[in-house]
C-alpha cells in the first residue's frame, strides 16, 4: 500500500486506511517501486532490483495491460552513458528467453501443440535502434493499414500501437530478431524529469524494448540536476 500515487500515467485502486479510527486516510495499491527505487540511489546504493505485485486500475481489454502483475523493476548509476543500463536489461532478458527455451523445452512443445507458435528469435547483442531512424526507415517503407492508406509516422510524436507492430516486423526481416530496443524518445513522449538529449533538445536520453513489437518495458536517464529539474517540472 502507497499513501499515494506513484505516477501520473495509471489509475489507482484507492481504499480507506485505519477506517473507523482518528487515524483514517485514504490509501492505494501500489503503482510502481520507482520512487523508492531512485531514493535508494540517492543514498548511495549502485544497484536495486525488486520483484513485486504491481496494481493498475486500468480498462484492461488488450492483451498488454493488466490490473495485477508481478513487476521485476530495476535502478541503476551507470558511469559514462545511459547505455549501460540497457546493456544490463538486455543481457537480463537475453538469459531469461534463453534459459526458458532450454529449461522449459518440454513445457513449451506442449504449449506448441495445442497453441502452435512461431521460435522466438534473439540477436546478440541485442539490437539498439535510434528512434529517429527507426521511424525514418518505417516512413520510406511505404507501409499500408488495413484500409490500403500510407502510413507515415512523425519524428516528433509518440508511436501507435500499430505503428509499433509494423516496426516490430520490420526489424525482423531486417535483424532477424524479435526482441529490441529503441532509444532516443521524443521530448512530448517523456515525463518531465527525462533527461533532454544533450544534442538535440527536441529528444530524450530515454528507451523500450520490445517482443514482436510490443512494448515490455520503458525508461530512461532521469534528470540529476536539480535547477534542470525544476525548471522542466
Amino acid at each position: 500500500m502507497l499513501g499515494g500515487t506513484s505516477e501520473g500515467g495509471a489509475n489507482v485502486f484507492r481504499m480507506k486506511y485505519m477506517e473507523g479510527t482518528q487515524h483514517e486516510k485514504m490509501a492505494c495499491l501500489a503503482q510502481s517501486p520507482q520512487l523508492y527505487k531512485q531514493m535508494a540511489l540517492c543514498g548511495d546504493l549502485k544497484r536495486v532490483f525488486e520483484i513485486g505485485p504491481v496494481f493498475r486500475a486500468e480498462d484492461s481489454n488488450t492483451n498488454r495491460h493488466l490490473t495485477e502483475f508481478t513487476g521485476l523493476d530495476m535502478e541503476m548509476e551507470f558511469n559514462t552513458h545511459y547505455f549501460e543500463v540497457l546493456d544490463v536489461l538486455g543481457e537480463m532478458l537475453t538469459y531469461l528467453f534463453k534459459g526458458l527455451k532450454s529449461r522449459y523445452a518440454k513445457e513449451l512443445s506442449v504449449i506448441n501443440q495445442q497453441y502452435p507458435f512461431e521460435e522466438f528469435k534473439i540477436a546478440e547483442p541485442v539490437v539498439k535502434l535510434d528512434f529517429r531512424q527507426a521511424v525514418k526507415e518505417f516512413n520510406e517503407s511505404g507501409y499500408r493499414n488495413e484500409k490500403g492508406e500510407i502510413v507515415q509516422q512523425d519524428p516528433l510524436d509518440d508511436l501507435s500501437t500499430e505503428t509499433e507492430r509494423a516496426i516490430g516486423a520490420m526489424v525482423r526481416e531486417k535483424y532477424d530478431t524479435d526482441f529490441y530496443m529503441l532509444y532516443g524518445y521524443p521530448e512530448s513522449a517523456r515525463p518531465f524529469y527525462t533527461m533532454l538529449d544533450p544534442k538535440d533538445p527536441r529528444y530524450t536520453n530515454s528507451y523500450d524494448f520490445f517482443m514482436r513489437g510490443e512494448e515490455i518495458t520503458s525508461g530512461a536517464q532521469r534528470i540529476h540536476d536539480s535547477e534542470l529539474l525544476a525548471e522542466r517540472a
